[in-house]
């Protein structure tokens, strides 16, 4: 099948020993992170020749089997996992179960909407619930907060004051919508992750990666937004406004910044209002 026709980036320094790898379809992020000759990596992603530099970049580095943390459980984060056989793939309990349920596996085939196809022998080896873990050099805070309010977990590296957080906290797209309430909660526990660690980077999946105050301007915009859909959403059903007037009511909720057109072409806006109104008891 196609693969992208523009050669793969080399990696980029975005702080003391963090090097960021971006694909242009989503600006899509993966992140290799060095320390005492080892390395970890951060959801190697996405056509099969960046994810090859990624690996012969990880080769390069350290004889010694790397780290994969796994954001979530979408198929542009876990595609990269079959190319890292000696990898121990760390996710949080809800990835981890959807990985082993087969659903992420089957879901690795909507890249064939973009020319792109993967193995499909995906893994998680090790499970860590939300709070503080070591592995190899590095200390390790997992923040419980689904991408796109579905499933997922962040990733604070801690000696490297570099923060993952998967789909939240991007500037090029505003968050897209599975569950709002578990959006909401993911958001403000980032928020105050934002607040009680000493970070210098934060490396969302898609879009620049941003300073702490950065990342905690556009944490509070997403936030203020889902909050605001959720009281639109909950003011049309209570006025009982037909379904097409009430998914205008919410739809009218200003986000909080525009999407790229890789984004924009799946209509998230639209979408996020129809999933408040579902959650307020209307018609979704």
């Amino acid at each position: 099948m196609a693969q992208s026709t523009r050669s793969p980036q080399p990696p980029r320094e975005a702080a003391a020993g963090v090097w960021l790898f971006q694909s242009p379809l989503w600006q899509t992020n993966s992140a290799l992170v060095e320390r005492d000759r080892r390395v970890l990596l951060m959801d190697p992603a996405y056509f099969v020749p960046e994810i090859e530099v990624i690996r012969d970049e990880t080769t390069r580095r350290t004889s010694e089997p790397p780290v994969l943390l796994l954001t979530h459980g979408d198929f542009d984060h876990t595609c990269g996992i079959p190319y890292f056989p000696d990898a121990e793939v760390v996710a949080g309990p809800e990835t981890a179960e959807r990985v082993a349920s087969g659903d992420a596996a089957k879901y690795l085939s909507a890249g064939a909407e973009w020319g792109v196809e993967w193995p499909t022998d995906l893994r998680v080896d090790r499970t860590v619930e939300p709070g503080t873990f070591s592995s190899g050099p590095w200390t390790i805070e997992a923040i419980g907060s689904p991408s796109h309010g579905r499933e997922g977990t962040s990733f604070a590296v801690l000696e490297d004051g570099v923060l993952f957080p998967g789909d939240h906290l991007s500037a090029i797209t505003i968050p897209l919508l599975a569950n709002l309430e578990r959006a909401i909660d993911a958001n403000e526990k980032l928020l105050d992750a934002l607040g009680r660690l000493d970070l210098q980077l934060v490396a969302p999946g898609h879009g620049p990666a941003h300073t702490p105050d950065e990342a905690r301007a556009i944490g509070e915009a997403d936030l203020a937004y889902l909050r605001a859909i959720r009281e639109a959403a909950r003011e049309a059903v209570a006025a009982e406004l037909p379904a097409g007037y009430a998914l205008l009511h919410v739809y009218a909720v200003e986000p909080p910044r525009g999407d790229t057109p890789d984004f924009a072409i799946y209509g998230i806006r639209a979408g996020n209002a129809k999933v408040a109104l579902a959650e307020a008891g209307g018609a979704g």
